[in-house]
């Protein structure tokens, strides 16, 4: 017998499998569809954190930028810009809008961010080589077919 009792070993039990279930479940995934009529493209799956970035070709600059961004509670948040030259369209001081810090480290800016997001529509150029980074993935969007892309947390099971 348990040294919680018969209710207290059951509950144990119970508290295990329902954080196992939870933990399988709660794992975000990360929605591509074509906008504006929303034909769905892919679900990618994400770590446990829901973490994800995008990297372009800043227009400007023609230097790269990548926005890092992680999905909290069902929503993608904007987590870091990091760039290597400032320009138009780049921010250039600490106060920018939900900015948590700023630094420059490796030649590089980085803006720490607090930025709730929401979804995203993302304008697909190639010579802007758009890049969807997921963990040990790149995906170039101009090789999935559409020149905007609607990109959201999702649960593709409810898809």
């Amino acid at each position: 017998m348990s040294p919680y009792g018969t209710f207290g070993a059951l509950g144990m039990a119970f508290g295990a499998i329902l954080s196992m279930a939870v933990m399988a479940h709660s794992a975000p995934s990360l929605c591509l569809s074509s906008y504006p009529d929303n034909q769905p493209i892919n679900a990618y799956p994400l770590d446990q954190n829901g973490a994800f970035a995008l990297g372009f070709i800043h227009s400007v600059s023609g230097t790269p930028v990548v926005d890092t961004y992680q999905i909290d509670a069902g929503e993608i948040v904007q987590t870091s810009e990091v760039f290597q030259a400032h320009g138009a369209g780049l921010p250039s001081l600490g106060n920018e809008m939900n900015a948590t810090g700023w630094r420059h480290e490796n030649g590089k800016f980085i803006l720490d961010l607090e930025r709730p997001i929401g979804e995203m529509i993302v304008r697909v150029q190639p010579e802007y080589e758009n890049t969807l980074h997921i963990a040990d993935q790149s995906i170039a969007l101009a090789s999935l077919g559409h020149s905007v892309l609607r990109i959201a947390a999702c649960d593709p099971s409810s898809e």
